[in-house]
């Protein structure tokens, strides 16, 4: 998992001093090399002659604001430590779905993701904090959320399962598409086949609305709605527009139901095991790609749109606030079947707080 490299001159001058004074080499090598740190902290402290090999596998095209943040993470990580990690990069499900992708983290063989918030509840069920119904008024409220005390929340529970969280990245606000007919009311929904993700919340919104709530893989979706295995389904622009799904969908609602965010996450072991410096290296590189992510995303949303309303056949429909206030009644009850999980209380009493401000 971790390419070898010959030692450095000055490594080898070191090495050669230790052994003049007396003291003895340690035959074990291990994922940091020979030179450990002596504070006693996770990772060496200076350039311990490795080169270290990261596989970042993500599910979407790499022209979206999440696949650019991808290439830009891998591009400045290289650049930020002279060579010392190299970052390659599969996008668009070449290693397979979400899911399999974290799975792959669990076991080492993968090292980094960033998926999508309705498919991390398999690992951390406190994730599905982010699949309640109109959760966020705006991306800012969002941004804050993430950035704040509910991020810090929600990443003590990613170590739990081997997991690092080095930052959030933004999907955008989720809406409606369809085959069938223009969705206004609650009572739209009633019979339409809706794909939902994996997280149990989601597919429970959709059963209150009599929708469905069908499991399929997102890198499936499109020939799911082409063949007319489901009716419809919930994306943010970025993937609507992406995936092509207004090819094969006749109908859009700007709902902004739901929330889609990302969760840049690295093998905790892998992470803990790299030198010290570049750990530090790793945190600044995704806290700035993070905020660069952002932006990119809040300035291409405004193309997505551009180019569904001028450049597409999709019929566009804008929930009115009464009808968006009708959705919530409808799902009301996810709030409900989320307080039921463990630490729910917490998370919580931080989004009334945010909303509160």
């Amino acid at each position: 998992m971790v390419k070898k490299s010959g030692f450095l001159l000055f490594m080898s001058i070191v090495a050669s001093l230790f052994i003049i004074v007396g003291c003895s080499e340690d035959a074990d090598s291990n994922v940091n090399g020979n030179n450990d740190n002596q504070n006693g902290n996770s990772g060496a402290s200076v350039d311990d002659g490795e080169v270290y090999e990261i596989v970042f596998a993500h599910v979407v095209r790499p022209t979206t604001a999440k696949g650019q943040g991808a290439e830009r993470f891998a591009e400045l990580i290289e650049e930020r430590t002279d060579g010392r990690i190299t970052v390659n990069v599969y996008p668009d499900s070449q290693l397979g779905s979400d899911r399999e992708i974290t799975e792959q983290m669990q076991t080492g063989t993968v090292h980094m993701n960033a998926p999508f918030t309705g498919v991390l509840p398999s690992f951390v069920p406190q994730f599905q904090v982010f699949d309640l119904p109109f959760l966020f008024e705006d991306k800012d409220q969002a941004y804050d959320a993430m950035h704040g005390a509910l991020g810090e929340e929600l990443n003590n529970y990613l170590t739990q399962q081997g997991l690092l969280g080095l930052g959030y990245w933004d999907g955008g606000f989720k809406h409606f598409t369809n085959s069938v007919r223009a969705i206004e009311t609650p009572e739209d929904m009633d019979g339409l086949r809706m794909r939902a993700s994996q997280s149990p919340l989601i597919i429970s919104q959709f059963q209150a609305l009599n929708a469905g709530g069908v499991s399929i893989d997102f890198s499936e979706l499109y020939t799911a709605l082409q063949n007319e295995t489901v009716d419809g389904q919930e994306n943010p622009l970025s993937n609507i527009v992406s995936r092509s799904f207004y090819e094969v969908q006749d109908h859009m609602t700007l709902s902004g139901h739901g929330y889609m965010g990302y969760v840049l996450l690295i093998n905790e072991e892998f992470f803990n095991n790299l030198p010290g410096d570049l750990q530090e290296i790793m945190h600044e590189v995704a806290m700035e790609v993070s905020e660069w992510q952002w932006e990119i995303a809040n300035a291409e949303e405004e193309e997505y749109m551009d180019y569904l309303e001028n450049e597409t056949d999709i019929v566009i429909t804008e929930l009115t606030p009464e009808n968006r206030e009708a959705f919530l009644e409808a799902t009301i009850g996810a709030y409900d079947e989320f307080a039921e999980i463990e630490g729910s209380d917490r998370l919580l009493q931080i989004i009334e707080e945010m909303r509160g401000n």
